[in-house]
C-alpha cells in the first residue's frame, strides 16, 4: 500500500480535480509577483512623481486600474481554486479514514481467531486509532505539497526570466537545503519508529490498567511495580523517542525557514559583486525569494509528516500482513439434516509438537436432544475444545462433521451459522444483531422476566436500555440473545460461574432441558459437580486427552469418582 494510493484508490477523480485545481492556484500565485512588477515598472516608466493614471470606484482611488483589476481577478481566481482544491482533499481524507479503518475491520472480521490472539487487541487498537489518523494527516498534506511545489517552480520560472545566474544560484541553493534536510529527517524517522514500537508496548500495559484494576487494588507493592515497570518505564520510552524525533524536526524546519534569508543574503551582499544585476533586478529577486519563503517551508515542513505516515503506513501493512483471510466460504449453504457433530481422531496444536500444547486426539459426539458436559482441571484443554466445537480453531489433524456434511472450508461458515456460544471471555453487545422486527414483544418480555431481568431491562428496537448490569445479569442478557436466534447446537462455556444459587438451579434444572426437550444439541463446559446428573453424557479432559466418557444415569458418580 502506498501513501497516495489510499486516496486514489477512494476517489480518483475529485483527487485529480483537487490535483488540477491546486496547481492552477500554484500557477496564479507565481504569476502574481510579474504582475505586480510590472504594474511597477509602468508606473516608473510613464508617471515619474505622481499618478495620473487614477480611477474612483465607490469613493477609493485606485491608480493602475487595469493592472488592480487584473491582480483582484487572479486573487480571487486564486482563492476559488485553491478553496476548491484543498475542500476536495479533505473532504477526501475524510471519506479515506473511515474507508481505511472499515478495511481493517473487514480484515479482522475475515481473518481467524489464532491470528487474531497472537496479535492481542492492543495492536489492533493502535493500528486502528493512531496509525490511521497519521496516514491520512500525512496523505492529506500531498494537495497542499503540490500547490506550494507548482508555486516554487513557477517562481523559479520566474527568476530564470529575470537573471539565469541568480536563477542557478537558488536552484543550487535550495537542492543543497532539501539534501541536507533529508538528513535530519531519516534520523527523526528512526526515532518515530522507535517510538512506535514502543507504543504498542504502552497499549497493552493500558489495557492490562483497565481491565487488572481490581487485582492492582489488592496488593500495593504490585501496583507499585506494574506503574513504575509497565506505565511508567513504557511512557517514557515513548516520550523519550517521540521528544527526540520532534526536537530534530523542528530543528530542521527552523534551518529550512531561513534558507530563503541565507540566499537573499548571499545575493544582496556578495552576488551582486561578481554578476551583473540592475537594481529592478535585483528588487524583483529579493521580492521572489521573499514570495517563495512560504511554499518553501511548506514543502519542507510536509515531508516530516509525510515521513510519519509511512511508518504507520508500513506498520498498517504489517499488521494487514498478519491478518490472511480465512480460507472460508462466506456463502450460507443449507446444510443437510443432521443429529449429531462427530469428532474423528481431531488433533490441534499450539505451537510446534515438542514445545506446546497439543489436544487430542479426540473422538466425541454431541448430539441433538442431548445434554453433553465436558469437564476437567485447569490446563485440560477445556478452552482450545469449546474453540474447536465452535469452529473458531481449525483441526491440524482429523475431521469434524455436521452429520453428513464435513467441515471444510465450504460448509464452515454454514456450520458455524447452525450455533450459538457463550464463552467465559464473552462480549455482551448493547443489541440483539439479528432481525427482532417481526419478533413478538410478549416473548422478548417472557424472556426477560425468565432471566429474572424485566425490572433492569428494557428492549426498544432491538436494543438494550443498559448493559451495566452485574456480570451475572449480562451473562443472563447474553444467553436471551443466544435464545433469540433459535441455533441447533448450543455451547456454555462455564456460563453458570458468576449465577447466584437460585439462578444456577434454574438454568441447570429449567433452562437446560428445555433445550433438549427443543431438539437442540447442548455442551457445557463446567465445575459444578453438583449438576452432573443434568448431563447425558460427560467427558473428562486431562492433559488434552478424552480420559474417560460417561452417559448413563450414574454419570454423576461415576465422573466424581473418575476424577
Amino acid at each position: 500500500m502506498k501513501l497516495l494510493d489510499i486516496f486514489l484508490e477512494r476517489a480518483p477523480n475529485k483527487i485529480f480535480i483537487s490535483v488540477v485545481f491546486g496547481a492552477l492556484a500554484g500557477i496564479s500565485y507565481a504569476l502574481l509577483i510579474p504582475l505586480v512588477l510590472n504594474s511597477l515598472t509602468e508606473v516608473d516608466e510613464q508617471l515619474p512623481p505622481i499618478y495620473t493614471d487614477v480611477s474612483t470606484f465607490f469613493g477609493i482611488k485606485i491608480a493602475q486600474y487595469e493592472f488592480a483589476t487584473l491582480f483582484l481577478a487572479t486573487c480571487i481566481f486564486i482563492f476559488f481554486t485553491r478553496s476548491i482544491s484543498q475542500i476536495l482533499a479533505v473532504r477526501v481524507s475524510m471519506d479515506a479514514t473511515a474507508g481505511l479503518r472499515l478495511k481493517i475491520y473487514r480484515k479482522i472480521l475475515g481473518t481467524d481467531i489464532k491470528n487474531l490472539e497472537r496479535l492481542g487487541p492492543s495492536k489492533l487498537m493502535a493500528s486502528l486509532t493512531a496509525d490511521v489518523d497519521r496516514i491520512i494527516n500525512g496523505a492529506g498534506m500531498i494537495p497542499d505539497l503540490l500547490v506550494n511545489a507548482v508555486t516554487l517552480a513557477g517562481t523559479l520560472g520566474f527568476l530564470l526570466y529575470m537573471n539565469i545566474d541568480v536563477f542557478w544560484l537558488v536552484l543550487v541553493s535550495l537542492a543543497f537545503a532539501v539534501l541536507t534536510f533529508q538528513g535530519p529527517i531519516l534520523i527523526a524517522n528512526l526515532y518515530f519508529t522507535r517510538a512506535r514500537n514502543s507504543f504498542d508496548h504502552l497499549q497493552e500495559g493500558i489495557h492490562g490498567l483497565l481491565y487488572g484494576t481490581k487485582e492492582l487494588k489488592l496488593n500495593k507493592e504490585k501496583r507499585e511495580r506494574y506503574f513504575d515497570q509497565i506505565l511508567h518505564r513504557c511512557e517514557q520510552l515513548v516520550l523519550n523517542d517521540r521528544k527526540l524525533a520532534h526536537s530534530i524536526n523542528r530543528a530542521a524546519v527552523s534551518y529550512g525557514d531561513l534558507i530563503s534569508f541565507f540566499v537573499i543574503g548571499v545575493i544582496a551582499y556578495i552576488f551582486s559583486n561578481y554578476y551583473p544585476i540592475s537594481n529592478q533586478q535585483l528588487i524583483g529577486v529579493v521580492m521572489a525569494l521573499l514570495y517563495v519563503i512560504g511554499p518553501v517551508a511548506v514543502v519542507l515542513r510536509t515531508l516530516p509528516q509525510i515521513a510519519i505516515a509511512k511508518v504507520s503506513l508500513r506498520k498498517i501493512d504489517m499488521i494487514m500482513k498478519q491478518l490472511p483471510k480465512e480460507e472460508a466460504d462466506e456463502r450460507l449453504i443449507t446444510l443437510e439434516p443432521w443429529q449429531s457433530v462427530q469428532f474423528h481422531q481431531v488433533v490441534f496444536r499450539y505451537g510446534t509438537t515438542d514445545s506446546g500444547f497439543t489436544l487430542g486426539p479426540v473422538d466425541l459426539s454431541l448430539e441433538k436432544g442431548k445434554i453433553t458436559f465436558i469437564i476437567g482441571g485447569n490446563g485440560s484443554g477445556k478452552s482450545t475444545l469449546s474453540k474447536l466445537i465452535s469452529l473458531h480453531y481449525r483441526p491440524d489433524d482429523g475431521h469434524i462433521s455436521f452429520g453428513n456434511t464435513e467441515v471444510n472450508a465450504q460448509t464452515i461458515e454454514s456450520c458455524r451459522n447452525a450455533m450459538s456460544a457463550i464463552f467465559t471471555d464473552y462480549y455482551l453487545f448493547d443489541r440483539i444483531l439479528v432481525d427482532v422486527k417481526h419478533a413478538d414483544p410478549q416473548i422478548l418480555q417472557s424472556y426477560l422476566q425468565k432471566m429474572l431481568l424485566d425490572k433492569k431491562v428494557t428492549i426498544v428496537d432491538g436494543q438494550f436500555s443498559t448493559t451495566s448490569l452485574s456480570d451475572g445479569q449480562r451473562k443472563r442478557l447474553a444467553l436471551l440473545c443466544a435464545f433469540i436466534e433459535d441455533k441447533e447446537l448450543y455451547l456454555f462455556d462455564e456460563w453458570a460461574a458468576d449465577q447466584d444459587p437460585l439462578f444456577k438451579e434454574v438454568f441447570y434444572h429449567s433452562i437446560l432441558p428445555d433445550l433438549r426437550a427443543k431438539g437442540k444439541a447442548v455442551v457445557v463446559i463446567s465445575h459444578d459437580d453438583k449438576y452432573f446428573d443434568v448431563a447425558d453424557k460427560v467427558y473428562v479432559l486431562d492433559e488434552g486427552k478424552i480420559r474417560h466418557q460417561h452417559s448413563d444415569s450414574t454419570a454423576k458418580q461415576d465422573v466424581l469418582v473418575s476424577q
